[in-house]
């Protein structure tokens, strides 16, 4: 495990080595090369940690590096800077110490890309062997050595400057601030030249933490990004529900004690209970059937969520959704809970409980059609969108208002109303405690999403459509551009002919409610995409 990295020299004479650092016990060193480097500070934007070669021969330099001590040269900078470095959240910039020539302490500011600014002076006839920031105060510490004796200061940007308290003899060796603990790790030579870690507490409290090996003086230390974070999953999210065979993005970050993220999901190691390892990173990954508890890990972190991967589209309809499911619908969309002209509320139907045998209307019943649609997948792209139809309907629907006192659907300039009807487990009158296909009421929104987008011919119709059972006069005589009826009636082709997780059973009361659509036409439509035209033969010719 990693909990804090270092940089300095194991013998005075030796190379400089990027070291990592275990606190319950163990030391790794990477040698660098002979050039000093001075300071260490990490980035979380960039997820780099930054330090500062002052004898560059080019000049000095500030350098970027990798969790592996891969070394890159950023730009010059100030001379002298070798009192530490640290990074403050704010303003995306770093801020360091130059020891001078003449014994003064100076205060930089040290952005990525620019110049330096010299802010004021710390302090007179002595050393600073390393500065941290603490967030939490918006203040900046340093240690700083006079007479060989060292003191822990703090420093303003406002240029107030306090010596605090003593820290002890030989304490050379870098100042960094873990925010979990609110403590300092700071590294100290014994006699001999042997170098421990120590906490130091703001209370003035010193312990020693281990020994880190000879000759640490001077080392730079920073805490690890995980060091005292959270490990955050973003996807897949708490109980949501997957389609056997259906892609799973895993996806981690990982949060500083003040919420933002300071990693992303690079190394974090995810498995399965049931499948096994699953990969790093950010993989995606098909589950097998069943429920899973899929775990994030880095280091010393870890996380679990729970999903449930379902055999087919109509099994996962039969399922509640999770309130994180929930959650993600209503942040794609406004949604508006119209009550009835007669009296009839939606406070009378609370809240979002699953009962699918329930004759009311119901939120969830809502959710979960959208949810479907979310989840459907065809082996053709459609030919209408090169994104999935939720996605589709989102690139132009920013509300849906969702009525008790309507038979009507209809949409325009952003807005979709969705009928009682939707808000209903059953489609059919006659058995109205059953839950019976999500099809025709999702045909239904698709139609009325083609309504919201540019270019919508409306219902354009070739003869006065009376809605009458059976009569050839209705509307769009092609499918390009095409309004409501058109977009709907390929997309119940495409659910029919070329669904990948709906079933059987639903894939053939697509086709049969494309049927009914054949009264919409005004001959058989014509199509310039030929898988388009191959199922129009098809259907048309039933």
């Amino acid at each position: 495990m990693i909990d804090l990295y270092a940089i300095g020299r194991q013998r005075p004479s030796g190379a400089m080595t990027w070291t990592t650092i275990d606190i319950q016990g163990s030391v790794g060193n990477t040698a660098l090369g002979a050039n000093p480097l001075k300071g260490l500070a990490y980035d979380p934007l960039t997820r780099l940690f930054y330090t500062i070669a002052p004898n560059n021969p080019g000049g000095p330099q500030l350098c970027s590096a990798s969790t592996t001590g891969s070394l890159q040269t950023i730009r010059g900078v100030s001379p002298n800077l070798t009192g530490g470095l640290a990074y403050r959240t704010a303003e995306d910039c770093f801020y360091a110490v130059s020891n001078n020539p003449d014994g003064l302490a100076t205060f930089y500011r040290v952005p990525l890309t620019g110049q330096d600014s010299l802010l004021f002076t710390i302090a007179a006839q002595c050393t600073v062997n390393g500065l941290a920031y603490v967030w939490r105060t918006d203040t900046f510490y340093a240690l700083i050595t006079k007479n060989d004796f060292t003191w822990l200061y703090s420093i303003n940007l406002n240029g107030t400057v306090r010596q605090l308290f003593g820290v002890g003899l030989r304490v050379f060796g870098g100042l960094c601030h873990s925010p979990s603990e609110d403590l300092f790790y700071f590294a100290a030579n014994e006699a001999d030249g042997f170098s421990r870690l120590w906490t130091l507490a703001l209370n003035g409290s010193t312990v020693n933490r281990m020994g880190l090996g000879y000759d640490f003086n001077n080392a730079a230390i920073i805490a690890a990004p995980w060091f005292g974070a959270s490990l955050n999953v973003l996807s897949p999210l708490e109980g949501e529900r997957f389609v056997a065979g259906e892609q799973v993005r895993l996806d981690a970050n990982i949060l500083g004690l003040g919420g933002p993220p300071v990693w992303n999901s690079e190394g974090v190691v995810w498995t399965s209970d049931r499948d096994g390892s699953l990969g790093s990173g950010s993989p995606t990954v098909t589950l097998s059937q069943g429920n899973h508890v899929i775990t994030a890990s880095k280091e010393r972190l870890r996380r679990t969520v729970n999903v449930r991967v379902f055999a087919d589209l109509w099994n996962l309809y039969r399922s509640p959704p999770s309130p994180a499911e929930i959650d993600r619908i209503q942040r794609d969309f406004s949604l508006q809970w119209v009550d009835g002209p007669s009296g009839e509320s939606w406070a009378s139907y609370p809240g979002t409980p699953f009962d699918q045998t329930s004759a009311n209307p119901s939120r969830t019943a809502v959710f979960a059609k959208l949810d479907v649609l979310r989840h459907q997948r065809f082996s053709q792209p459609l030919p209408w969108t090169a994104a999935t139809a939720y996605e589709h309907v989102r690139q132009n629907t920013h509300t849906i208002r969702v009525s008790l006192g309507t038979d009507l659907n209809q949409a325009g300039g952003g807005v979709i109303n969705l009928n009682r009807t939707f808000t209903l487990w059953s489609n059919n009158p006659a058995q109205p405690n059953v839950a019976t296909p999500y099809i025709d009421p999702l045909y239904l929104f698709i139609h009325e999403s083609r309504h919201n987008e540019p270019g919508d011919p409306l219902h354009t119709s070739c003869t006065s459509w009376t809605g009458a059972s059976g009569t050839p006069n209705g509307m769009d005589a092609q499918f390009e551009p095409g309004s409501g009826y058109a977009r709907a009636a390929v997309y119940l082709m495409w659910v029919y002919k070329y669904a990948r997780f709906d079933p059987p059973t639903m894939r053939d009361q697509a086709k049969s409610d494309t049927m009914v659509h054949k009264d919409r036409f005004c001959r058989r439509p014509a199509s310039t995409n030929s898988l388009v035209q191959a199922l129009l033969h098809e259907l048309w010719q039933a």
